[in-house]
């Protein structure tokens, strides 16, 4: 192999490499700064159209869940998990449309789909939330939301690009990685030939 084709594998690699290195520092970075192992989640449901679209994908601060929590406000889009067992720990991404606490006083719009009774006084705050395009909200998702279902709050959205890790998902990502595995090394074989060839025929010409 000449040495100029050399150099120019070398520079192929290196790229390939700070590419790779480049997306898992900003992984890790918006992880750490996030403080949470998954801030990503994508959209699978209408629930919040226009605002957010299925295959959105959307960046949730988690960083101290209690903080987070006691700061969440009207208006505020939350992730987290739907109080009735019967959805089996679903993950919801609504918006904060009341909240009630220090024994039962709500602030903003109560408007659930089917009555429900509170028997107890509410201690602790507790948030209802409603999808956007929906009517109302359903009890056992949208209420009772407290600390306990709380994932975090919506802080980034970015538009359909969710459809990417889910493509990616096993054992697609296996059968991709190993495409390109294979692509990167038919293209050394098939270099490494190319310059066999070229030298046995630069001896022949000589």
């Amino acid at each position: 192999m000449s040495t100029k084709n050399k150099d120019n594998k070398r520079k192929d690699i290196k790229i390939i490499i700070i590419i790779v290195v480049i997306f898992a520092i900003a992984f890790i970075s918006i992880r750490t700064i996030l403080a949470d192992s998954n801030p990503f989640y994508v959209v699978a449901s209408g629930s919040m159209i226009p605002v957010l679209n299925v295959n959105d994908l959307i960046i949730v601060w988690a960083k101290d869940n209690s903080t987070s929590f006691t700061s969440a406000n009207i208006g505020d889009i939350i992730v987290f998990k739907a109080p009735d067992p019967r959805e089996e720990n679903k993950t919801i991404v609504h918006r904060v449309s009341a909240i009630i606490e220090n024994g039962n006083d709500v602030t903003g719009d109560v408007l659930l789909c089917a009555p429900i009774a509170i028997n107890e006084i509410i201690q602790e705050k507790t948030i209802l939330t409603k999808g956007d395009a929906n009517e109302c909200s359903i009890p056992g998702i949208d209420f009772p939301i407290t600390e306990e279902n709380y994932v975090g709050k919506v802080v980034y959205t970015i538009p359909q690009i969710g459809i990417i890790p889910q493509m990616l998902k096993p054992p697609v990502n296996y059968i991709i990685m190993a495409i390109i595995a294979g692509l990167l090394v038919f293209s050394f074989v098939h270099g490494s030939k190319n310059d066999k060839q070229q030298e046995k025929e630069k001896l022949k010409d000589e």
